[in-house]
């Protein structure tokens, strides 16, 4: 059953042919120059025709529609800027229509409590603009009054498609095929609330449909709801993707660290008298004892070279006379070399087969 038009205070959504988007449930809105918009319009009576009244409603429902988005974002700014336990703002705290005193006096006492003074400006332009706006949808309802559209309250589970139809093959008294192509050239929502207000109109002169959806007794538009759909998806979208780009980071630390460890070499180097007092060495004959404690914490990636030099003071000495390669299983000559400078001052261990170090520990005992 359809109702016939009462006063309507709700935010409405175009859906279909021309819009009555003064009803529009608006958002907060902060766009520079804004409040002069309903000056800008041409005030209540002004339109002759329908057609003039539903532009106009068009027009100014894509001016707030506009704005809206751009503030959602601007108070997802200051949102952002409070830290843990500061009050945020939410949507329905300025524009839901059963406030209380306190609530409805949030934006005030955020803009006392508020010490940047960019914040503040901000919040004291969300203020003006707020009024603005509520004007504007006043001016917008005393227009809305003149349309001959019918509604119907929408229920748990109905789609506003089932909905129209029954209006245009009951009320207008069309066949279903005709309906049906009326049906088709007009939009529809997928997501009616309960106690969304349908409305419809069919002229019969002009064999013209429109349809559209407000607010009504649900609290929000399903544009609101399709908009919040979209900034879930966004934000478990950007998720997904941090989370992928942190997989994909990981794996790739993880493939280089196993190259890495796959083509380097891993050596503990310390001087006989160390490796002794440790018990790695054996003490007469500084044979290869225990290397159960040692940390081969030191490594030579083969890829970027084969050399490893040493200094007698990085392990206590003064000179270095000798250094040993462990386990003897390594042949010198063949597999390596040591190199020593003629003032003891340093040496060097040179890999001469890098293909059978890789991925091995090697003890570098040095003489002093």
């Amino acid at each position: 059953m359809t109702h016939r038009k009462t006063i309507l205070t709700d935010g409405g959504e175009c859906l279909a042919g021309m819009t009555r988007t003064g009803l529009v449930t608006v958002a907060i809105v902060a766009m520079v120059g804004f409040a002069a918009l309903g000056c800008a319009r041409p005030g209540p009576g002004s339109a002759k025709t329908t057609n003039e009244l539903l532009t106009q409603l068009q027009e100014d429902r894509t001016e707030i529609d506009q704005t809206s988005g751009t503030m959602m974002k601007r108070i997802e700014v200051f949102n952002a800027s409070r830290k843990p336990g500061e009050r945020t703002l939410q949507f329905s705290e300025i524009f839901t229509q059963d406030l209380n005193p306190e609530q409805r006096d949030v934006l005030n006492a955020l803009v006392e409590q508020e010490k940047d003074i960019s914040y503040k400006a901000l919040l004291q332009r969300i203020i003006a603009d707020r009024d603005s706006i509520r004007e504007l949808q006043e001016k917008v309802a005393h227009l809305e009054q003149t349309l001959p559209d019918e509604f119907v309250v929408a229920k748990r589970g109905d789609r506003h498609e089932l909905l129209a139809m029954a209006y245009l093959t009951g009320e207008a008294n069309l066949d279903e095929a005709k309906a049906k192509t009326l049906l088709s050239q007009v939009d529809q929502t997928d997501e009616l609330l309960a106690g969304n207000q349908v409305w419809f109109f069919y002229d019969p002169q002009q064999d013209s449909f429109r349809t559209y959806v407000t607010q009504g007794d649900a609290g929000q538009t399903p544009i609101r709801v399709r908009r919040a759909n979209q900034r879930k998806l966004i934000r478990e979208r950007d998720t997904a993707q941090a989370h992928a780009e942190n997989l994909e980071r990981v794996k790739t630390d993880l493939e280089s660290d196993i190259a890495t460890r796959q083509n380097s070499l891993f050596y503990h180097a310390a001087s006989d008298v160390s490796l002794r007092g440790q018990g790695v060495l054996s003490p007469v004959l500084k044979r290869l004892r225990d290397v159960q404690g040692v940390q081969f914490e030191e490594s030579l990636d083969l890829r970027a070279g084969n050399n490893i030099d040493l200094i007698p003071q990085s392990y206590g000495l003064d000179q270095i006379r000798s250094v040993r390669l462990l386990p003897p299983v390594f042949q010198e000559g063949r597999d390596f070399s040591i190199e020593t400078a003629e003032d003891f001052s340093s040496a060097r261990v040179v890999i001469l087969d890098p293909d059978i170090f890789k991925g091995k520990e090697v003890l570098l005992s040095i003489g002093g």
